[in-house]
């Protein structure tokens, strides 16, 4: 079975696919959206073309499960829709039973991957620690276990920041 790459626009963006010459890469229609730029562009068609590139969506069952664990770890509300098909994705592989890896420099991302036990590339390596998020008031200090954008505190009024909660070193 040969590794399976789910990669981000921000992995295409760089030359980091051409440093695993017999993986597979894999990303999301609305991923290759994402990539517009003219040097990106030809090192994905590349990929199209050598076949080491395929296009997948995931399945709605995935999205809601990846969903649900983006709100569990207070990523969801700095998650776009893309970045949780992305998550989703790379969930679904596993659940088949590829060898998959998730690349990504999105902390959210790496994030809730990690929190769905999702083997986990960040090239930029600066991603050290699994969080979970909470809100909290900078007015009152009050914090909320539900974290969504712009909350209002419902002491005080003030709009609520994302704060870390928990933190567990990545293993």
């Amino acid at each position: 079975m040969s590794q399976v790459y789910v990669v981000d626009a921000g992995v295409l963006f760089t030359t980091w696919t051409m440093k695993v010459a017999n993986a597979t890469v894999v990303t999301t229609s609305n991923i290759m959206v994402e990539v517009r730029n003219r040097p990106s562009q030809l090192r994905t068609e590349i990929l199209l073309v050598l076949d080491r590139m395929r296009v997948v969506n995931p399945e709605e069952a995935h999205i809601q499960q990846t969903s649900e664990a983006a709100s569990l770890s207070g990523d969801r509300s700095v998650l776009s829709d893309t970045d949780i098909e992305l998550i989703a994705l790379a969930l679904m592989l596993k659940d088949e039973g590829e060898n998959v890896t998730l690349v990504s420099t999105d902390f959210a991302v790496l994030n809730t991957a990690s929190h769905l036990d999702i083997t986990f590339i960040d090239p930029s390596g600066k991603f050290k620690q699994e969080m979970t998020w909470t809100m909290r008031c900078p007015g009152c200090h009050y914090k909320s276990k539900t974290p969504t954008r712009d909350t209002e505190c419902p002491v005080c009024g003030t709009i609520m920041w994302r704060t870390p909660l928990k933190r567990r070193k990545k293993s």
